[in-house]
């Protein structure tokens, strides 16, 4: 590979030289150039007003894009559509110009649009953003969410804003508890749905039951529904199984504008959090403005704690979690180039105004190509080259990748996931339904939702009598205020710190017994924690102060046992190999920890055990898969093979499904069982891609087990930073014999999945 980009140079000789590793190195370049979208109508050819279009020559937009003409079109004409475009390209100008000429032609007491972002700050970024479309005096736009102040809300509901823009948590209370909402949705015309993408997992479900719930609340008077978004494979799948009604796709093109350097820069045996912060206080050294992301809030405190204390860099965390006046002063800082850069997981990726970034870090390859995409669409903006630095490690997708690097930036951009059946979900969304609507007729409820309302009955949060369900009405308006967050749908567990017994964060279950079990080092607002312990009948975990200048972090060593399943779907892989889709019961426990130095990455580390488990049990969704046992090894042999390729089919799933490392688990039996389900509780709709795309995470993980140059295991091929039992009792080779033996020959078992297992799981 040749590297002529000066600066890809001069980052990569000092990189060596700050680490000492003459190993650490750019391994692939891809240089990514793309012109002017195709050309629409000139804006003087528009049938729109006057003082608008003077608007947009001033703003510099003088002719419409192709796709804009399109959706500005279909719009019109009343169509339900999505539009797909990449970042920079001008999507919000499709969906806006064709409300503002209808609102142009008629004037409404009330919103004629409702634009739904998924954040605050987001909603407010692009307020500004739609500012200058309306600032001539015509139109009127306003945020109305949970940081608007009382007496402004009493304003607009006085005299509402031709456009409101709000979010999804705002429109699911409001729909119960806020009349002004409720109007304002009765008579809304458009619902707009921006950054689409952002509405899989488990924050996709609550939003499709939201606007199912809009749907009926609006009765005959439907609305138009427009979803937008940057980066989504299966575009009108994922917004019809969100919106439940058809779309037309408005499709734009798919990369920016402009000129970007896409660099990746292998570790050399070096942890990839020590590469990062090195190669972050290169970039502050050179006076470059920066964004580097992690997907874990702990990792990404980590990362800017060693750029701090290794390279006095001034960079700052932007996460979840943290307060929101934290973020806007982060996001801020950030825009006035007043520190060198920001460490920030996803919340940062979407479209919030952070103004010019030189460059883009990825610590990691992100979960899925769409969230590369949307990630490095952050720097080089404005007309300007930007710079892209992903970090490989030693991790199967990571080697994988460094082999083949053409084929990470030729890939297609995955498919979009939900549960449409997340269980725990629809059970506050029901009983909201109920409470909006004051009653709900028996023969218009789903028969997949049935088992839904005999719960509810039997917590007395509902009542059936003769055809119609009620609500009852204070037990179930309790319920539904306490279980509204819709970023989730685990219990959340309070992190108490004890010596002033305040509450420094949350973390939702199950997640939070991986991260907050005794001894578990965790970190908030770049200072380090211990925890004391963790009372899952209080959803309480305890902590106290660590001395600030530890160099080390924890993993938990735990166990997932299946405690009942439900079949939902069933079928055989083109190879015979036996999958089941289902409702699963789990049981997850705790049993020890390791200590591991962070300078070192994954590998090593000492192990701690607890006299007794810490467990907890949740139902999820998971795709069984039965495998051949080999009759000529032993118990253990079979073990070895089957946890292996558990792994890495795991590993073969971020590609394949989009999923992050800690989105999916799984375990393994001697038997030739696995079991990989979706970690959020009620399932996020991952497990049933693996399902559907079964075939290919095979091959992807046969690839990952032939191409690897190691004896019998390594960080590259089949271990696992999230292995249950720190990655023993695993084989290379015999899952390749395994999965070689499948691949070429076939097979054919007459067994289900699971229903003849034996031996102890191993996570």
């Amino acid at each position: 590979m040749h590297v002529n980009d000066p600066l890809v140079l001069e980052i990569s000789d000092e990189l060596r030289a700050a680490l000492k590793n003459r190993y650490v190195r750019v391994v692939h370049v891809y240089v990514e150039e793309y012109g002017e979208p195709e050309p629409g109508p000139s804006v003087e050819e528009l049938d729109i007003p006057q003082q608008l279009r003077s608007v947009l020559v001033k703003a510099g937009i003088k002719r419409l894009y192709r796709f804009q003409w399109e959706a500005f079109k279909k719009i019109l004409a009343g169509k339900s559509i999505v539009i797909t475009a990449g970042t920079g390209t001008g999507k919000t100008e499709a969906f806006l110009l064709p409300i503002l000429k209808l609102i142009h032609e008629e004037k409404m007491d009330d919103p004629r649009a409702i634009l739904v972002y998924p954040t605050k700050a987001l909603a407010r970024d692009q307020l500004k953003r739609i500012s200058k479309y309306i600032g001539y005096g015509y139109y009127t736009a306003a945020v109305y969410d949970g940081d608007t102040p009382r007496r402004v809300r009493e304003k607009l509901s006085a005299n509402p804003p031709d456009i409101l823009i709000t979010n999804p948590d705002m429109i699911n209370l409001g729909l119960v508890l806020s009349p002004a909402i409720r109007r304002f949705i009765r008579n809304a015309e458009y619902l707009v749905f921006d950054e689409l993408h952002v509405y899989e997992g488990v924050l996709g479900s609550h939003v499709k039951y939201i606007i199912d719930r809009i749907r009926r609340f609006k009765g005959v008077k439907q609305p138009v529904l427009i979803g937008s978004s940057a980066t989504i494979g299966n575009s009108r799948e994922f917004a019809e199984t969100l919106f439940g009604l058809e779309v037309e796709v408005v499709e734009g093109p798919l990369r920016r504008r402009g000129r970007a350097i896409h660099a990746m820069i292998s570790c050399g045996g070096l942890s990839r959090w020590t590469v990062t912060a090195a190669l972050a206080a290169v970039l502050a050294r050179k006076g470059y403005r920066f964004l580097v992301f992690t997907d874990s809030q702990q990792m990404a405190e980590l990362v800017a704690r060693m750029i701090r204390r290794s390279y006095g860099a001034e960079v700052y965390v932007h996460r979840a979690g943290l307060p929101a006046e934290t973020r806007r002063a982060v996001e801020s800082k950030l825009r006035e180039g007043s520190i060198d850069g920001v460490v920030a997981t996803p919340t940062l990726e979407l479209g919030i105004d952070i103004g010019y970034l030189d460059a883009v870090v990825l610590a990691s390859p992100p979960p899925s190509y769409a969230k590369y995409l949307q990630r490095a669409g952050r720097a080089g903006r404005r007309g300007r080259k930007g710079y892209v630095f992903m970090v490989l490690s030693d991790d199967p997708i990571d080697a994988y990748y460094e082999r083949n690097p053409e084929r990470y930036y030729r890939q297609e951009i995955p498919p979009s996931h939900l549960e449409p059946l997340n269980e725990e979900v629809l059970k506050i969304h029901l009983l909201a339904l109920l409470l909006q609507q004051g009653k709900v007729k028996l023969s218009t409820i789903p028969r997949s939702w049935r088992r839904i309302v005999e719960s509810l009955v039997y917590e007395r949060l509902a009542a059936v009598t003769g055809y119609y369900v009620y609500p009852n009405t204070r037990l179930a308006r309790r319920f539904f205020i306490k279980h509204s967050s819709i970023r989730g749908s685990g219990p959340l567990v309070a992190i108490v710190e004890r010596s002033t017994n305040s509450v420094i964060g949350y973390r939702e279950l199950p997640q939070a017994l991986l991260d907050l079990h005794p001894e578990a080092v965790y970190y908030s607002f770049g200072r380090p924690y211990a925890s004391t312990g963790i009372d899952l009948d209080k959803r309480e975990a305890y902590v106290k102060p660590l001395p600030d200048d530890i160099t080390y972090y924890t993993r938990p060593l735990y166990t997932v046992s299946l405690e009942d399943y439900a079949e939902i779907f069933t079928r055989t892989s083109r190879r015979g190999i036996p999958l089941i889709y289902a409702y699963v019961r789990l049981s997850l426990s705790v049993e020890g920890f390791v200590i591991k130095n962070y300078w070192e990455g994954e590998r090593g580390g000492s192990k701690y055990w607890f006299s007794s488990p810490i467990t907890y049990a949740y139902d999820t969704k998971a795709t069984l898969i039965k495998y051949p046992e080999n009759p000529e090894w032993g118990l253990m042999e079979n073990a070895e093979a089957f946890h292996a390729i558990e792994h890495v089919l795991i590993s073969a799933a971020r590609p394949v499904c989009g999923a992050s490392l800690g989105d999916m688990g799984g375990f393994s039996y001697p038997s030739g069982d696995i079991v990989i389900y979706d970690a959020a509780p009620g399932g996020s709709g991952l497990a049933r891609l693996l399902y559907e795309r079964f075939e290919k995470a095979e091959e992807m993980a046969y690839e990952i087990l032939r191409s690897c140059d190691c004896y019998d295991g390594c960080p590259r091929c089949i271990y696992s930073p999230y292995c249950g039992n720190n990655n023993q009792v695993l084989s290379r080779r015999k899952s390749y014999l395994v999965l070689s033996e499948v691949l070429k020959k076939g097979v054919h078992i007459g067994a289900k999945p699971i229903e003849e297992r034996f031996g102890k799981p191993m996570v």
